[in-house]
């Protein structure tokens, strides 16, 4: 272990060492290694004992020829050394476990876009740890994934009525509601709607228990204004055949940001007077022992406060 420790630091000072040889200047060398110039004298000269030889001339500053040998025969050393290092950082990063995330992808969702900059932002900071990634489970609910521990992040759009000890639901962001209703129904002829004109629409329940997570906040909004919702079930596997599938008795909630596709053309978009929010969620254990699960649901807050400002 010894021995271990002093090829360390011999490689340290012989950064150290190549800074130098360029600057050819103490302070200039020492300023760029963010170090005190008595410090970077000691380890030179520290470095020079354990070689057996002098690097540098001091008056005028210039290498030594057997420390221009050093200099060529090092820099390609510390070089492979870098690269095997950061190769290994690299496999291990490949073949651990990073943050399992759980949500509905959709097209431009704007909670899932809030999650995915926050994987991004987490992989710029720690690019040797393992990646956070998306759960490959499509058939569980959201909720689910995570109380039963297969993913550590989810995004919801119903707080949990038993939520369990340890577990986390936080809002996420709030944004602006509209209804997509097929232009056959009666209800596109108007300025704007309330939810009670809404009594006589059924909502499309996808048969898949994960995108049925979107239809619980859809349920939650009626039934916070005292209206039990209609609703069919589809065989729907992707939350965007929900717009192409849409009859002229049914809705689809809309919310800010999301945008219609070209191919479904007959859809209209109504808005609420008075206005109506839709809520997300982020659910996540409170004490996750890794610690980048806690580190992505803080820059999660961050992104998600600076697009709610």
């Amino acid at each position: 272990m010894r021995a271990i420790g002093e090829g360390v630091r011999m490689l340290d000072r012989s950064r150290e060492f190549l800074v130098l040889a360029e600057c050819l200047n103490f302070v200039k060398a020492a300023e760029r290694l963010h170090m005190s110039q008595p410090s970077l004298t000691r380890h030179i000269a520290r470095l020079e004992c354990e070689l057996g030889f002098k690097l540098f001339n001091r008056n005028p500053m210039a290498l030594t020829p057997a420390g221009a040998h050093y200099f060529d025969a090092v820099r390609g050393v510390i070089d492979q050394f870098d690269a095997v290092v950061e190769q290994g950082r690299r496999i291990a990063a490949e073949n651990g476990t990073g943050p399992t995330v759980s949500m509905v992808v959709s097209s431009n969702n704007r909670s899932a876009a809030v999650m995915f900059e926050a994987m991004a932002t987490l992989h710029d900071r720690h690019p040797y740890e393992p990646a956070a990634h998306l759960l490959p489970d499509s058939h569980m609910a959201v909720a689910a994934s995570v109380l039963s521990g297969k993913a550590d992040v989810g995004i919801v759009f119903r707080e949990p009525a038993d939520l369990p000890e340890g577990y986390v639901c936080e809002l996420l962001l709030d944004l602006p509601l509209s209804i997509l209703v097929h232009k056959d129904n009666p209800l596109s002829q108007r300025a704007s709607l309330t939810l009670e004109d809404l009594r006589g629409c059924y909502l499309v329940c996808p048969s898949n228990p994960h995108l049925q997570t979107t239809f619980e906040g859809a349920v939650d909004t009626f039934r916070s204004a005292g209206i039990e919702p209609k609703y069919r079930i589809r065989d729907i596997c992707e939350f965007d055949q929900i717009s192409a599938s849409i009859r002229i008795d049914e809705m689809l909630f809309k919310t800010g940001g999301m945008f219609v596709p070209n191919s479904v053309p007959f859809l209209v978009e109504m808005r609420f007077d008075p206005p109506l929010t839709y809520r997300s969620y982020l659910l996540h254990g409170e004490h996750p022992e890794n610690p980048c699960v806690s580190e992505l649901v803080a820059i999660c807050r961050e992104i998600a406060a600076r697009r709610n400002a």
